[in-house]
């Protein structure tokens, strides 16, 4: 009998990345199948380009209070996430005998784990899964219904740790940074995941705040490069090639940000390790991924210079497979569903 093909979906700002998958019965490790596949927002007809998100004050005010005030806006720009998830289950479902598949998400989740409560880079939606599961129903019955929204951060490092191409296999203390346009972060402590969100000790990359009084992921993260380079340009590969490229030419602006995000990265690091410290332990390795992987994974680049010109005492190691974390949300909706 063949393993049962699973499908994992990774939800970003601007995209989906669908990988469809299968666990090895032998390593019980989730092994990645054909190529993995993007579909982005923009292709829907909802889509509004010049979509601004809440302030991030007034989200934590209403979903506090579990009183929001959505806009059309807001609405049509969630809608097209929808439509991009519904097509690219459709088409996988279609295509392929899917059993299960396992969606991650940016932002804060409800209490429920069914919508998004709080999103720093795109639209909330207290009612994600319930409208993706009643566009499904139609199509496929009660064949495939997603239950959970599950957390991009650990799921990244969940596709670190249980897949064929993690950097985590094995690793019984570690510390992981994956930057795109948000910052996913992870630590493993004595061969577990620990849960940031709901840990007291830690506080995560928006929250923790640097003595320049921004935030980790405002220095650190691409998407909080770029709104420092430039607010009004599209964040968008070509502008973050951009950054780096008049900052080798000696652009002084473009330095800045970089020194910045840099510092942020020890400053993160630092906080982490005295984590460790509190506990006896001891990192065994830094595993830099996602988009930030690829950047710091260029030797010329100004970013990985500054990175790893300091001296952590830890193995610093990066992965570019940007498969991790729709293969880690794949890994979680098995485990549940068995």
């Amino acid at each position: 009998m063949n393993n049962p093909l699973l499908l994992g979906l990774d939800g970003g700002a601007t995209k989906i990345l669908a990988q469809t998958c299968t666990i090895d019965p032998r390593s019980s490790l989730i092994i990645p199948k054909e190529e993995y596949h993007e579909s982005n927002y923009r292709d829907s007809l909802k889509f509004d380009s010049g979509f601004i998100p809440i302030d991030l004050a007034q989200q934590k005010k209403e979903a506090k209070e579990n009183n929001y005030s959505f806009s059309e806006q807001e609405i049509n720009q969630s809608a097209s996430i929808i439509d991009t998830i519904v097509k690219v289950i459709l088409s996988s479902v279609k295509e392929k005998q899917i059993t299960q598949v396992g969606l991650c998400f940016p932002g804060i989740k409800t209490a429920n784990y069914d919508g998004i409560s709080i999103m720093a880079n795109g639209p909330r939606n207290i009612n994600m899964l319930s409208m993706i599961n009643k566009m499904l129903k139609p199509k496929l019955d009660k064949r495939i219904s997603i239950k959970t929204i599950y957390d991009d951060s650990e799921c990244c490092v969940i596709g670190e740790c249980k897949s064929s191409i993690g950097r985590l296999r094995d690793c019984k203390n570690a510390i992981y940074v994956g930057g795109g346009t948000g910052i996913a972060d992870g630590i493993i402590l004595n061969n577990k995941i620990v849960d940031i969100k709901v840990h007291r000790e830690i506080k995560r990359s928006w929250d923790l705040i640097m003595p320049s009084g921004e935030s980790v992921e405002q220095c650190l993260s691409l998407g909080g490069m770029l709104s420092q380079w430039n607010k009004e340009k599209e964040k968008s590969i070509k502008a973050i090639i951009s950054l780096f490229e008049h900052a080798r030419l000696g652009d002084n602006f473009a330095n800045n940000i970089i020194e910045k995000a840099a510092k942020a990265f020890s400053f993160l690091i630092e906080r982490r390790i005295e984590f460790f410290q509190s506990h006896n332990a001891k990192p065994e390795k830094i595993v830099i991924g996602q988009r930030l992987g690829n950047i710091v994974s260029e030797k010329n680049n100004p970013l990985s210079k500054l990175i790893f010109q300091n001296n952590y005492n830890v193995l610093v190691e990066i992965s570019t497979d940007r498969r991790t974390a729709a293969l880690g949300a794949a890994y979680k909706a098995h485990e549940k569903q068995n």
